[in-house]
């Protein structure tokens, strides 16, 4: 159980907060770079708690930039991409991506005030289909190049939805290996019966309902990029990949999961302290020596949030997982709740939260910064009972070597 204070410095992220400060030292993901086009060059963004204007001029470079024109504060959403900038349109400002204003039509010839005008803007950069911005200080870290991003031979799709809840209580699901069993297992089956009726072979059987086996112990160790989660399960043994290769949580707040070929990423984006974009990445992996076809550009789907009835969708495993994070509420209070033996996971995320707020608040660089090149490359993740690219490890993967060992942090269930 948390302190209101300790409540409000783990999910509060707008400028100057503590957590806002740490968020500030990433990369992060704020659109698809399909949603960027010719047809739509200029995109509304919102991101810690900051409202800004994403543009791609017409020579292809992205911009970020503050809303509105200094002049006379019309939104640059509706500006038009020129091919150095975008111009403000109700007096023809233009601006560069670094928020530099380079042009003033009606001023007088010689003129040297657009010299003086200059709007806030961030780096961004574009990777695997992918823009990313940074709002944090200088020297700016690397973008990270984790594996799926940057793979050849792969064949990636993007879909996102905006959820109205904080983005911790999204996260710490990542953290929490049980839900599956009720969630996906028990809910799932529940759910589906009701909309397709007992005549589809879907009745609901309380005492008979496959609820996934049961989880015997969870496991949790630190790495350079955050948290291996391990678990396993009722009938397997330490061999088993769920327990001897884990998949990561990738500090501050990326999941990396998957199964078989399909290697996904879902980062749960803090828009403010009350929405969260969650953008799900998939690369799937081809069979052996075979091409995956070719993608001019990574194609993004905004998946609805509600169905037809206004009722949360829930059909599918990542509709599932936001059902539960949303009806939590805008803002979870986390000074009321209880946390049992299966919660351990949870517990170190957020003592690892704390000490990385610290580390920033002392001038240091949070875990999960990168700076050196050589390092950044293709950063390859475990993922268990999962098919690699043949120059990284092809069926079986690059992590068959992991042993099973005692995690720094576990559960023991059963």
């Amino acid at each position: 159980m948390l302190t209101q204070e300790q409540n409000e410095r783990l999910t509060r992220v707008g400028p100057g907060t503590p957590m806002g400060e740490l968020m500030r030292r990433y990369w992060h993901p704020i659109s698809a770079s399909a949603d960027l086009s010719e047809e739509t060059p200029t995109k509304e963004v919102r991101l810690l708690g900051e409202d800004l204007v994403l543009f791609r001029n017409t020579s292809g470079k992205v911009g970020l930039i503050e809303p509105s024109c200094a002049h006379r504060k019309a939104n640059l959403s509706y500006g038009i991409p020129e091919p150095n900038g975008i111009r403000c349109a109700y007096h023809g400002w233009l601006y560069d991506e670094t928020g530099q204003c380079i042009e003033q039509p009606s001023e007088p010839e010689g003129s040297r005030f657009k010299e003086k005008v200059k709007l806030k803007a961030y780096p961004v950069q574009e990777l695997g289909g992918l823009v990313f911005a940074y709002m944090g200080p200088e020297p700016i870290p690397l973008l990270p190049r984790w594996d799926a991003l940057v793979w050849e031979n792969v064949t990636r799709s993007i879909t996102s939805v905006q959820l109205p809840c904080n983005w911790l209580q999204c996260q710490e699901n990542s953290l929490d290996p049980v839900h599956f069993q009720w969630l996906h297992h028990y809910y799932g089956p529940y759910t589906m019966s009701r909309k397709k009726g007992k005549d589809e072979g879907n009745a609901f059987d309380r005492s008979t309902v496959n609820r996934g086996r049961a989880h015997v112990k969870v496991g949790f160790d630190m790495t350079s990029y955050g948290i291996i989660k391990r678990r396993l399960l009722e009938g397997e043994t330490e061999e088993d990949e769920w327990w001897r290769i884990g998949h990561p949580i990738i500090f501050p707040y990326t999941l990396r999961v998957g199964w078989g070929s399909t290697h996904s990423f879902q980062f749960r984006v803090p828009i403010d302290d009350t929405h969260t974009m969650h953008l799900l990445y998939q690369a799937v992996v081809p069979e052996p020596g075979e091409t995956a076809p070719h993608q001019d550009v990574v194609p993004h789907e905004e998946r609805p949030l509600y169905d037809e009835n206004g009722r949360l969708n829930d059909t599918i495993i990542p509709a599932q997982d936001e059902l539960a994070w949303v009806i939590q509420g805008p803002l979870m209070d986390r000074t009321t709740e209880r946390l049992g033996v299966t919660d351990q996971g949870l517990i170190m995320y957020r003592r690892l939260l704390e000490e990385q707020m610290q580390v920033v608040a002392d001038g240091g660089d949070p875990l999960n910064t990168h700076r050196d090149p050589a390092q950044n490359q293709c950063i390859v993740l475990p993922q268990e009972y999962s098919r690699y690219p043949e120059e990284y490890g092809g069926e079986k993967g690059p992590f068959q070597s992991e042993r099973p060992h005692e995690p720094d942090v576990v559960g023991v269930l059963v």
